[in-house]
């Protein structure tokens, strides 16, 4: 019984291990979204902020012109850090499932080998109950005379 109570130690150990893995694993994914709706404002900022310089470009001074590549190349580098740090919780979520997939493999071969020594120590378990149960109905049939052609 102690392999046994072993064994589903092991499951409870690997089962907790899976739930922490997937709770990584979705923290990665909010961090990822997080990061690609950031991205996705950024863009969207810098095609409205485009769109308006287009239609006042003609009556800027040549400061303001300056001023505003400038801004545009800052905001240029910033989305590229943005698609550096979505393109890193990206890697993390791959990651992080990569894991997780590994877990529940170990988790689940835990889970087979136990149920297949639970099932085995129940043959073993019932065989040796039949046992007794035949070695009784065998005494009790020689105690009874050895049944009724015996007794002829």
């Amino acid at each position: 019984m102690s392999n046994l109570s072993a064994l589903q130690t092991a499951v409870s150990l690997a089962t907790s291990e899976r739930d922490a893995a997937a709770q990584r694993l979705a923290q990665a994914r909010q961090g990822w979204l997080a990061t690609q709706v950031q991205l996705d404002q950024l863009e969207t900022y810098a095609q409205e902020t485009m769109t308006r310089w287009q239609v006042q470009s003609a009556r800027v001074t040549p400061e303001i012109m300056a001023h505003h590549y400038q801004f545009m190349e800052r905001l240029t580098h910033a989305i590229a850090l943005q698609k550096s740090a979505v393109a890193q919780q990206v890697n993390q979520v791959t990651l992080m499932a990569d894991r997780l997939r590994v877990i529940e493999m170990r988790r689940e071969s835990l889970v087979q080998v136990h149920a297949r020594r639970d099932a085995e120590q129940r043959r073993q378990t019932d065989r040796r109950e039949q046992k007794v149960s035949d070695e009784q109905a065998a005494l009790q049939y020689r105690r009874l005379g050895g049944g009724v052609m015996g007794g002829l």
